[in-house]
């Protein structure tokens, strides 16, 4: 169980205080998607699906540097950047997220900041008011200017699902899809494993929680990127 420390709760509070600040607090609705699906296979993987608002003000590449960089920290308080330190990820969503923690580099020794292609990075979150709680690593597969992928790794890193964001540029922004499966993949136990524990694990029920939690956070993205990804490429001071 993921404890929440005076810490966390100070990060929270700067991250909302920002957006309050930005006058962008308000989270999305679920309504705001363009469509939504769950679905659930004769082997008993679950496959949930979404397909956004489009975002704007942001590119693709904008989005590939996010996802590579969002164990970073800012110190943007909705207005200038002379607030306290915050996480990225407590901005992305400041009710549900603890916390991103690059666990290897990339196996060419390039430094994990958030995601990177190969390595392991383990999340931490909590939704559905924090009945469900997320504490897994996750090994990225693919991340470009296109798609950024993860597989979901169960003990002994045995796969046990993926995630998809697939985005590409639009008028003003960019289209953003998100997919999550959920499939034990071992061989004759794997449907066993899907049809019996899996659905303690993501139900149905989590799976409307999940949308929920996605469409929150993916659609915070066009009120913080462009900010933060600004002054990360700003020119340095002389």
């Amino acid at each position: 169980m993921i404890k929440v420390d005076h810490s966390l709760r100070r990060q929270r509070r700067a991250a909302r205080d920002a957006l309050r600040n930005a006058g962008t607090l308000a989270f999305k609705p679920v309504s705001s998607a363009q469509w939504t699906d769950v679905s659930v296979s004769r082997r008993g993987a679950i496959r949930v699906r979404i397909q956004h608002d489009d975002i704007a003000g942001v590119t693709p590449e904008m989005t590939q540097w996010w996802f590579e960089n969002m164990a970073g920290t800012t110190t943007w308080n909705g207005v200038d950047f002379t607030g306290p330190e915050v996480l990225y990820y407590h901005l992305w969503h400041h009710r549900d997220h603890i916390r991103i923690t690059p666990l290897t580099d990339a196996p060419d020794g390039t430094p994990n900041t958030g995601f990177r292609v190969g390595a392991l990075s383990r999340i931490d979150e909590q939704f559905n008011d924090y009945r469900d709680r997320i504490h897994q690593v996750m090994r990225t597969t693919r991340l470009d200017s296109t798609e950024f992928t993860f597989d979901i790794l169960g003990p002994a890193h045995i796969p046990a699902g993926y995630i998809i964001h697939r985005y590409a540029p639009v008028d003003g922004g960019v289209s953003f899809y998100a997919e999550t499966v959920i499939d034990v993949r071992v061989p004759i136990l794997g449907p066993v494993l899907n049809w019996l524990v899996r659905p303690f694990l993501f139900s149905r029920a989590t799976a409307d929680h999940w949308i929920r939690h996605n469409i929150e956070e993916t659609g915070r993205t066009a009120d913080i990127l462009p900010a933060i990804h600004a002054a990360a490429h700003a020119p340095a001071r002389t």
